[in-house]
């Protein structure tokens, strides 16, 4: 079984989130027990020309469509919180609603260090690494769908049934980097 980075690019243009909640404990792998008021609210940056994309993973609080959403239920994940969201075009006025925040629950360290290429000058061992070159190792990732890396928590990695079920829905702009090809 590989694993793989997941990447939401969009389909160029894309119209960035210029503003969105920022709230602490997102990218740590904990439950999110209370978060009020809802619908989180973030408003589109209409500086930028294009489409929305599926799934952002900017400062804010992550956001996806929920076509994403329904992709990742049918391949089996079940370690993700979602709460309402609206995203808002403050050029037009149209709002969308067919997004949702989400929190990924857990933390996997599954970084193959031996393999794996560090960027010259970085310093950390977890939470933060910053890879020129990733390698998964697949014995410790064994067994989990969709998990945010322990050593670098902005890399969102999925398994191949993850990747299948994105593939199969057909939704546009998702990259996924397999062995050695993700830096961040």
């Amino acid at each position: 079984m590989a694993h793989y980075v997941m990447v939401c690019e969009g389909t160029y243009p894309v119209m960035p989130i210029k503003e969105g909640p920022l709230l602490g404990g997102w990218r740590l792998g904990i439950v999110i027990s209370d978060l009020s008021p809802q619908p989180l609210r973030y408003t589109l940056n209409v500086d930028y020309e294009g489409d929305t994309k599926a799934m952002y993973q900017a400062e804010a609080v992550p956001l996806m469509r929920d076509d994403v959403i329904a992709a990742l239920t049918k391949a089996g994940v079940d370690n993700v919180q979602y709460f309402d969201a609206v995203v808002v075009n403050p050029k037009t006025g149209d709002e969308y609603r067919n997004y949702k925040a989400f929190n990924i629950v857990g933390l996997v360290a599954a970084a193959d260090m031996q393999q794996s290429r560090v960027m010259e000058g970085s310093t950390s061992t977890m939470g933060d690494v910053d890879f020129d070159e990733l390698f998964i190792d697949e014995t410790k990732a064994r067994g989990h769908l969709f998990f945010r890396l322990a050593e670098c928590i902005s890399a969102i990695v999925v398994d191949e049934p993850v990747r299948g079920a994105i593939e199969a829905a057909e939704i546009p702009g998702f990259v996924f980097y397999g062995p050695g090809e993700w830096s961040g």
